[in-house]
């Protein structure tokens, strides 16, 4: 590879990044709002996830259309590829990965224990749905990556 293409790829991902927490923050706030404000049980957080995925799935095939590969044709069947791969995340994967997250108690018990020991005034339950969004979309915007670059806009204009 030369140095042009190592330019290239340097630029798609900080490109993706920047719009991937762009994404992230968005869907983070809208899923907070839902998890704190309307949902308010911490055993329906997979709900929580499900609207916010789906709403940030529209914001995120905008942005990545006309910014992160914005040099790339997802054809005829990319935009089908795209919305398929995030329903499938919406309903499926992300709701897993977040009962799975939501699972993994000691984490929250020790980030709480801290928090409140410095005299953070985050009570259990926020430091559980911060702590369950957080890795559920870390693992979900690498499986986004993957899927996106090599199935959804893989081919050049």
């Amino acid at each position: 590879m030369n140095e042009k293409q190592n330019v290239k790829k340097s630029q798609h991902a900080v490109r993706y990044v920047f719009v991937g927490i762009s994404i992230t923050v968005f869907n983070f706030l809208l899923y907070t709002c839902l998890a704190r404000f309307v949902i308010k049980d911490n055993s329906l957080l997979w709900l929580a996830t499900l609207i916010s995925t789906t709403i940030s799935t529209f914001l995120a095939f905008v942005l990545h259309s006309n910014i992160t590969w914005k040099e790339r044709d997802p054809g005829k069947t990319g935009i089908y590829k795209f919305f398929a791969w995030n329903l499938t995340m919406a309903i499926l994967v992300g709701p897993l990965l977040t009962l799975l997250f939501s699972s993994i108690k000691p984490i929250y018990d020790f980030a709480y224990s801290i928090t409140s020991g410095i005299g953070l005034p985050f009570d259990y339950n926020f430091i559980q749905s911060t702590g369950t969004f957080v890795f559920t979309a870390l693992v979900s915007m690498f499986l986004n990556f993957l899927f996106y670059d090599r199935l959804v806009f893989g081919k050049k204009k």
